[in-house]
């Protein structure tokens, strides 16, 4: 299965392609946007395509996955809003598809981010017949409030790479 595109105001997501390797691996060293995922230190570029070959694969594989994100205005590559299961290492393991997001830094705090979850859980509401589910750290203020906005409810903690982070739970829209 091929990822359909979706488009906001301002966005158009889309499948990940191996021409998005440059972008990915660029988000992903940067020490600001991940100062609050996977452990908060850059990822190498073998770390990235390990990434992206995982974002395509999703779609193959389950049928559903991230997008990759970008500006309609100018075409820039500003971040990816997906679903996944990763098969977390986690006690109590994740029972529903995994959201999940990033943008690049320099697009924080232009509302790109509550446009592109309201997208893709539309998506998830037409596509998904239980909840999804999302792991966030403490200090990650914007992502809590983000998904709070959008229904997720804090479950309960879970540890994941040796840090305790939030799991939340958004149901269906009705």
């Amino acid at each position: 299965m091929k990822a359909p595109e979706l488009e906001t105001e301002r966005l158009v997501l889309r499948q990940f392609t191996l021409d998005d390797f440059d972008d990915l691996a660029a988000c992903w060293a940067d020490p600001e946007m991940v100062k609050f995922i996977g452990g908060g230190e850059p990822q190498s570029a073998e770390m990235s395509w390990g990434r992206l070959l995982r974002y395509i694969g999703h779609w193959h594989a389950l049928g559903y996955g991230y997008w990759a994100m970008f500006e309609k205005a100018s075409g820039r590559y500003v971040g990816s809003f997906g679903f996944q299961d990763a098969h977390r290492d986690l006690t109590p393991a994740l029972e529903y598809p995994e959201a999940g997001w990033s943008l690049v830094p320099a697009v924080h705090g232009k509302g790109y981010a509550t446009e592109a979850l309201a997208a893709i859980l539309k998506w998830a509401d037409s596509h998904f017949t239980g909840p999804v589910c999302c792991i966030i750290d403490d200090d990650n203020q914007r992502s809590l409030n983000l998904a709070r906005r959008f229904g997720f409810a804090f479950q309960h903690y879970v540890t994941y790479h040796g840090k305790q982070v939030q799991m939340l739970i958004r149901q269906p829209a009705a």
